[in-house]
């Protein structure tokens, strides 16, 4: 399971640097290939079985408009690659300015993917979520 958040910095060359703990949990998991495609807020980044199982599943898409918008986005968007030598991904050029992405970004562990976002834009997103998110850990009915 992905948790936790990391502040990083894409290099001039788009290159992004997974943080150790995440990397080794990623290859021990899934292996090194990933998917780089456009989520609904941000970019997210899939083990490619994850995204494979995902885009497999849009042709069952009942409601023709959502399953040709996902074809068209997510797996339109989408470029599998895998983690190099060095732990770094490359955030494709298309999707870094499609989602404004600078040098200073974040990335999000959300159980089976990355989120990655710009900083300001996850900061800004976060102080919105904070006013609801007690109600929404309350439908945990953990406690």
């Amino acid at each position: 399971m992905f948790a936790g958040s990391s502040r990083l910095t894409i290099d001039d060359k788009g290159r992004l640097a997974i943080p150790a703990r995440l990397r080794a949990q990623l290859a021990d998991e899934y292996g090194k290939q990933i998917a780089v495609t456009l989520g609904p807020e941000c970019i997210d980044i899939y083990p490619a079985a994850v995204f494979r199982r995902i885009a497999e599943s849009i042709p069952t898409i009942a409601d023709r408009a959502k399953r040709v918008l996902m074809q068209r986005l997510f797996v339109g968007y989408a470029v599998e690659s895998e983690i190099d030598a060095q732990g770094r991904i490359v955030v494709p050029p298309m999707l870094r300015e499609l989602k404004t992405l600078g040098s200073d970004v974040v990335l999000v562990g959300q159980i089976d993917h990355f989120e990655l976002w710009p900083e300001a834009q996850w900061n800004a997103a976060t102080a919105e979520l904070q006013v609801s998110y007690a109600d929404a850990f309350a439908a945990l009915s953990v406690l």
